[in-house]
């Protein structure tokens, strides 16, 4: 470092000098550059004065020459120097013509006309530059933004393509409804009415122990690839894998209202999926309804989860449940009562040998009474036995049969008194790890809206049970959109109603199944209104009814990518809420003008609404659904013929 120091200040020492070293071109050009318009002036003032001190002749003539500097100073620097550098030509040649007029006057012309010349030359000179200069600027101008909009969309392409890898990553390790909404900043913590359900494998830590941990885990990820389509189509989010096990939340992150009906559906979907899978391993399914903590838990590793006394019991519940079976508690219950049968699961305490020989002494005196007929002494021990077992139910009935055959006994009276006084206690279940007892169901099957007497007459019922069998569209296609707003089932009575009633109007059978169909798949398309306005008790707004009407068009486009084609099936299901006298939608058809199809649907669809639970309403009497449809057909909404066949149908056979 010394050394080039003395070299800097010491040149005639053999170093090469600074003014050598090549750093003086580079401080000349940027002199050059700073004062671009000052050399530029410079340079046009040398070119005049040599022009006019060393071309002898045509000065007039050579004034043309001057456009190509003025030109060039509009292309390469804008309009603003171009105009000055003219203006200063001009100057220059005004000044020469006044001092050496006779420089101008070679071919005779007058001073006048030099001057006139020079005017005309001048005007046409800024003109020039100011035109060629504009445009310049303007391409310029436009080139600069072309420039700046691709480096934009080069960041754009670049923070795009950052974006979809990172979601590609969250996707595959996180639920994409969560990872999108974690993007978005959306996510937040709140306490939540949610469902939460628990599975578990039984004999699965025995398989694992028996089997290589390759063949384990495909096993197991084979079981997961089951199990996971059956979650998202009822919209849960899978909170976490736990061994062979697995964390579910129903209504979040997404706030649905009918979370406990979906939560339940996917856990009876799951057993029945479990049955056709012939595994080797039985599956527990545990569900909880009730207030939890929903958000991001963690610092640095997140993961959305849920809290609360809620969760607990869903895992509780899951230990007791008995392989292949769904448990819920009393609110999950509540929810899925109208859809759902359900038995209560008795309190067997933990004692199993215990509870076992209790059972086998249940079953000896059973025997008995079979076989010698009912005593007071016989009902009543047999009634002590299912008390002894916490199971109310049988234990009053038999005290009760008890007390009629010996109404003055006092053992007999008292344990029907103290059986009724703990009826609601013994039914409830104590469960590890809770501090009170807690009502636990085991869930049955989908109830059959078909098999109601109540909405339809039991020779209609089993006239068209069979018509079932012909809907091929597997359930799940419906399913799972009628669990958006509770109308399980709707679907299948809609259908059934609708063939019914094609049938009673002599329709040919190739109609027939298409209105069968039809019927059956025209609400799939309610998946695209908002799911609080499905649930909405109240009146709909006109923004919301036009939301509402969008489910048409939709169920018909999504027929279609599903592939039915079928022109005659989606004409039924584009038109089942048109009026007859006019004014429904799509198309406000008129009359005959509406598929016979589309008719028909929309009163069976009516009538299979009215007389189902809905969030909105209990359901109807069936002579009041009846007198609704009615006045429907006074209002014009519904064909005569079709009601009128209904109504026929449902009434009791002659």
């Amino acid at each position: 470092m010394d050394k080039n120091r003395a070299a800097l200040k010491s040149p005639m020492e053999g170093e090469i000098p600074l003014v050598l070293s090549g750093a003086w071109p580079v401080k000349v050009r940027n002199l050059v550059v700073r004062h671009v318009e000052l050399f530029f002036i410079l340079v046009i003032l040398i070119t005049v004065t040599v022009v006019f001190f060393y071309i002898p002749f045509y000065k007039i003539a050579f004034l043309n020459f001057f456009y190509l500097p003025v030109l060039a100073a509009a292309y390469f620097m804008g309009k603003r120097q171009a105009v000055l550098g003219a203006t200063l030509c001009i100057l220059l040649v005004v000044f020469f013509a006044y001092f050496h007029p006779e420089w101008f006057n070679q071919m005779g012309t007058r001073v006048i006309d030099t001057f006139m010349l020079i005017a005309i030359w001048g005007g046409f000179l800024i003109l020039a530059s100011a035109g060629v200069g504009a445009l310049q600027e303007r391409v310029a101008k436009g080139f600069e933004e072309t420039r700046q909009l691709l480096e934009e969309l080069k960041r754009s392409r670049v923070t795009e393509e950052m974006k979809e890898k990172v979601e590609k990553t969250l996707y595959s390790t996180m639920d994409p409804v969560v990872a999108k909404l974690a993007t978005e900043g959306k996510l937040r913590f709140e306490k939540r009415e949610i469902s939460v359900m628990f599975t578990d494998l039984t004999e699965f830590t025995r398989y694992s122990d028996q089997h290589r941990a390759d063949i384990v885990l495909e096993e197991l990820n084979s079981f997961l690839a089951q199990m996971e389509p059956v979650i998202e189509l009822f919209r849960g989010h899978i909170d976490k894998y736990m061994g062979d096990g697995m964390m579910v939340e129903f209504g979040a992150p997404v706030d649905y209202d009918r979370h406990a009906l979906m939560a339940v559906l996917a856990g009876w979907k799951m057993q029945e999926k479990m049955k056709r899978l012939n595994a080797p391993w039985k599956m527990r399914v545990g569900i909880a309804t009730g207030q939890a903590i929903i958000g991001m838990m963690g610092s640095k590793r997140q993961a959305y989860t849920a809290l609360g006394d809620r969760v607990n019991l869903a895992k509780r519940l899951e230990e007791v449940c008995p392989p292949g079976k769904v448990c819920i508690d009393e609110e999950t219950y509540q929810a899925v009562k109208p859809f759902f049968l359900v038995t209560k699961v008795r309190n067997s305490g933990y004692s199993r040998q215990a509870d076992q020989e209790v059972l086998d002494r249940v079953d000896a005196l059973e025997a008995k009474l079979a076989n010698q007929g009912e005593s007071p002494q016989l009902l009543y021990d047999l009634g002590k036995n299912y008390y002894q077992l916490n199971d109310a139910i049988p234990a009053i009935r038999y005290f009760q049969r008890a007390l009629e055959l010996d109404p003055d006994s006092t053992e007999i009276k008292v344990a029907f008194a103290d059986a009724n006084m703990r009826k609601d206690e013994m039914e409830k279940v104590q469960v590890k790890g809770m501090l009170h007892k807690v009502t636990v169901y085991e869930v049955g099957q989908l109830k059959d809206r078909w098999s109601d007497v109540t909405v339809v007459p039991p020779h209609l019922s089993e006239g068209y049970r069979s018509v079932g069998q012909l809907i091929e569209i597997p359930e799940d296609v419906v399913l799972g959109v009628e669990s958006l707003d509770g109308s399980v089932g709707h679907s299948r009575m809609t259908a059934l109603l609708s063939y019914a009633i094609a049938d009673h109007l002599g329709l040919n059978e190739d109609l027939k199944k298409t209105i069968l169909f039809a019927a059956y798949l025209q609400d799939v398309g309610k998946e695209a209104v908002p799911h609080h306005i499905l649930n909405r008790g109240g009146s709909l707004t006109e923004q919301e009814t036009k939301l509402t009407d969008r489910y048409v068009p939709e169920s018909v486009a999504a027929l279609k990518r599903m592939g039915y084609v079928d022109p005659h099936l989606l004409e039924i299901v584009n038109h089942h809420h048109e009026w007859w006298g006019g004014g429904g939608i799509p198309e406000g058809l008129v009359g005959e003008a509406i598929p016979v199809g589309a008719r028909i649907t929309a009163v069976a669809e009516s009538y299979a609404a009215m007389t189902s639970w809905r969030p909105y309403h209990e359901p109807w009497d069936t002579r009041v659904a009846m007198s609704e449809l009615r006045k429907g057909v006074e209002k014009g909404r519904f064909e005569p013929r079709s009601v009128n066949a209904l109504a026929e149908l449902l009434a009791p056979p002659a």
